[in-house]
């Protein structure tokens, strides 16, 4: 958590002697989240996690803008946001003798820090934006749905809380997952003459979360934001 509030000042710091008019803005809005999960031996894993599905979440952020000059801008984000997966266990309701224990939804809530170069268009209404750069993020917690099964039926439902420090956080896999994430971060938007903002943004894992050795975990989500901004940098 010390490194990623470092990378978070620092990047601040530099975007501060730009320019002396920065603008900031909030928004939110919606996030469809899943995790590319691979065994390097078999495939998709479905050792109690299953196959990954896309999972409904959100996320809130802070906005600055800091201008470099022809229509180019530095624009760091701080992210509040919920990633994870759904997951279809394959041979969950198979009639079995057996109790199965199967995780059905992961969720990671995360500090994320996207650091975007963003260009500019200036429109009639407003201007249009595209981007793209590095994000680092720090979880600073998650759950997943704990369900058992017998017989094919469901005879229990519950919430774990992950815990990042034990040697498999998630039940019936030898998942260990790691609370730092990096990646790429893509977008595309609009900001209206009246400051409001429209965005939509695709997130690109690129770290593997998964400490263990069997297999590999990456984050993937594609945001729809809106938001406004306090000011503009250029008025």
């Amino acid at each position: 958590m010390k490194n990623f509030t470092l990378f978070f000042l620092l990047a601040i710091l530099a975007v501060l002697p730009l320019h002396a008019q920065l603008s900031v803005g909030f928004r939110g809005g919606y996030t469809l989240a899943t995790m590319n999960y691979k065994d390097p031996t078999i495939g998709y894993k479905n050792n109690g996690i299953g196959r990954p599905r896309s999972m409904n979440s959100w996320h809130a952020d802070v906005v600055l803008n800091a201008p470099l000059g022809h229509n180019f801008y530095i624009q760091p984000v701080l992210r509040y946001i919920t990633k994870g997966m759904d997951l279809d266990v394959p041979y969950a309701n198979s009639p079995t003798s057996l109790y199965m224990p199967c995780a059905d939804r992961v969720r990671l809530h995360y500090l994320e820090l996207p650091l975007n170069l963003v260009y500019k268009i200036p429109v009639s209404f407003g201007k249009i934006t595209l981007g793209a750069g590095p994000y680092a993020g720090y979880s600073l917690g998650g759950h997943y749905d704990l369900t058992i099964r017998y017989n094919g039926h469901v005879v229990s439902n519950s919430q774990q809380n992950i815990g990042f420090d034990e040697a498999s956080n998630i039940i019936s896999t030898n998942t260990l997952l790691r609370r730092f994430d990096t990646g790429a971060n893509f977008m595309v938007g609009v900001e209206l003459n009246s400051l409001v903002m429209i965005s939509a943004n695709y997130s690109l894992g690129l770290m593997d979360i998964d400490k263990s050795t069997t297999s590999n975990l990456q984050n993937r989500y594609l945001g729809i934001s809106l938001g406004v901004l306090l000011d503009r940098e250029d008025y």
